[in-house]
């Protein structure tokens, strides 16, 4: 699916916009502007990300929008327009933003950002440390935003996940341990869940793949509901499945017939052929 939306907002048209300073009302508290959740559905939709996981990056693109990004002024309209443009490609981000500066109008992009030939590199070791959540505190001044790279990472995956699957997948890997942020719980859990995707079949079901791991991730295929796959929950197994694959009647009981051999598992926790080595095994 290719998403082509005209960046022109139709809140834009038709009136004369002056470039101008960010709001001191939004400086001073960016963390606090309203948006809506037909934005963030939207947002979610054009990068084909989940929801609950582009709430947060969202969160954090419109700090960063308001911080750094360019600024104008419609003062017949009493609203102002933000945006973030790469020299390669137009238009990356564009919010519509009311007169107090708190209140987002609307989300335009040009591209999703699986396609954005902007550079996106992996931040350096450690400082992933955060990711702002949909409520909570800000975090460092001097911290290093992931939300890039996470946004391409997330809109390049070819699976979706529940936040209950990363974190239950971060309490297996970290087994008595210290759970890890969510940028790298996140990215962890979606390097092992595309490679368990591969395996199951195209056709519309619902699916539970065993791994080399003793687990079984529940993979629910239905293009009517997302071209993507979703996996949404995983749970221990006892022993090693002969056949690795297979159809689930319902929600946890899965049919007794083997679909499927087991063909080699690749990107094994922390060893992924597309991991970031930074993210592989993190200290924290």
């Amino acid at each position: 699916m290719t998403y082509r939306l005209n960046p022109q907002s139709r809140l834009l048209k038709g009136t004369t916009w002056q470039p101008c300073e960010a709001p001191a009302t939004a400086l001073r508290a960016p963390h606090t502007m309203y948006v809506s959740p037909a934005i963030k559905g939207a947002f979610a939709g054009i990068h084909r990300i989940d929801t609950w996981f582009g709430a947060r990056l969202l969160r954090a693109l419109t700090m960063h929008l308001i911080i750094s990004g360019t600024w104008t002024h419609s003062v017949e309209r009493g609203l102002y327009c933000v945006r973030d443009r790469s020299n390669n490609r137009g238009l990356c981000h564009q919010m519509v933003v009311g007169k107090t500066g708190l209140h987002a109008y609307e989300y335009r992009t040009s591209h999703p950002a699986a396609s954005c030939h902007l550079q996106a590199n992996p931040p350096p070791q450690g400082a992933r440390l955060w990711l702002p959540p949909v409520h909570g505190a800000l975090p460092p001044a001097d911290s290093i935003l992931p939300w890039r790279y996470l946004l391409s990472f997330s809109s390049s995956l070819p699976v979706r996940m529940s936040e209950d699957v990363v974190w239950d997948y971060a309490q297996h890997v970290n087994s008595g341990g210290v759970l890890p942020p969510l940028a790298d719980a996140y990215i962890a859990a979606a390097q092992r869940a595309r490679t368990v995707a591969e395996l199951a079949p195209r056709r519309p079901g619902r699916y539970e793949v065993s791994d080399d791991d003793g687990l079984a991730w529940q993979v629910l295929v239905d293009r009517r509901i997302h071209e993507k796959p979703l996996v949404r929950g995983i749970r221990h197994t006892v022993g090693r499945f002969d056949k690795p694959v297979r159809r689930m009647r319902s929600p946890g009981i899965p049919f007794q017939v083997p679909i499927a051999d087991r063909p080699p598992l690749r990107g094994r926790p922390g060893h992924s052929e597309h991991a970031d080595p930074s993210s592989a095994r993190c200290e924290w």
